[in-house]
């Protein structure tokens, strides 16, 4: 999450918009500001958080249940596959960015899919995709062929940044 404020410069236009605004900070040294320059990096877009949630992780929890996969819990109980338990196993499998260690205690931490950049996210959705063949031999199907066009029809309609091709 970013706090304060956050420009993007493609142009001089936009250039001169962010100086403009810097000069007119007026400098306390009770609450100084950080400026930060770096790169702009695209993260992944709404239309693949929808794909992801609306179909891939649907697509999987659909074909789990069709098959009576569930997940059996040391209570004897079992535990369907939701498209939230998915993403949290997906998530430990290929987003994993680290640990931390204490008192003899590991902890692993992970990444966010809303922090990975369009490529990035597009490798990640294939590394799930591939997961799910090996493990339980479900083929998620490109959502623009046969019935499914119709159902992605709806799934991405409204979406601005939508683009097939």
């Amino acid at each position: 999450m970013i706090e304060g404020e956050f420009w993007v410069v493609r142009t001089p236009v936009q250039k001169a918009n962010a100086l403009d605004h810097l000069n007119r900070l007026t400098p306390d040294s009770e609450k100084p500001m950080a400026v930060k320059v770096e790169p702009f990096k695209e993260t992944r877009s709404s239309l693949q958080n929808r794909f992801l949630w609306g179909w891939v992780y649907a697509e999987i929890a659909r074909q789990l249940d069709e098959a009576g996969i569930v997940i059996p819990c040391d209570d004897g109980r079992e535990h369907p596959y939701t498209k939230e338990l998915l993403h949290e196993i997906f998530k430990q499998k290929f987003l994993a960015i680290g640990s931390i260690e204490a008192k003899g205690k590991s902890i692993t931490l992970y990444s966010s899919t809303t922090k990975l950049t369009k490529k990035k996210f597009s490798e990640y959705l294939e590394d799930v995709r591939r997961f799910v063949f090996d493990f339980w031999h479900i083929t998620v199907t490109d959502p623009y062929a046969g019935e499914y066009k119709a159902i992605w029809g709806e799934l991405s309609r409204g979406c601005k940044d939508h683009k097939r091709g």
